[in-house]
């Protein structure tokens, strides 16, 4: 029950974050600080037990991943 607990909170954390970006790039000044937070969440994913909760929990980390990447991307052409 733990883990599904921290697991929801990482999920949580992790679209407010994601929103955060989303808020930042529309604005033309998303923080540097964000690509290591979406790398930082990824990381700590784990599975719950919970089919559904796992499957929404992955694609949020699929999410994390491609906007770290984009945003790594972004930083090597400036």
């Amino acid at each position: 029950m733990q883990r599904r607990a921290r697991q929801r909170r990482r999920g949580q954390e992790a679209l407010d974050t994601l929103e955060e970006l989303e808020r930042g790039l529309v604005l033309g000044r998303a923080s540097g600080g964000l690509q290591g937070r979406l790398e930082a969440l990824h990381g700590r994913s784990e599975k719950t037990g919970d089919d559904g909760l796992d499957a929404v929990l992955h694609e949020i980390d699929v999410r994390l991943a491609v906007e770290a990447a984009k945003l790594e991307r972004i930083s090597g052409k400036l």
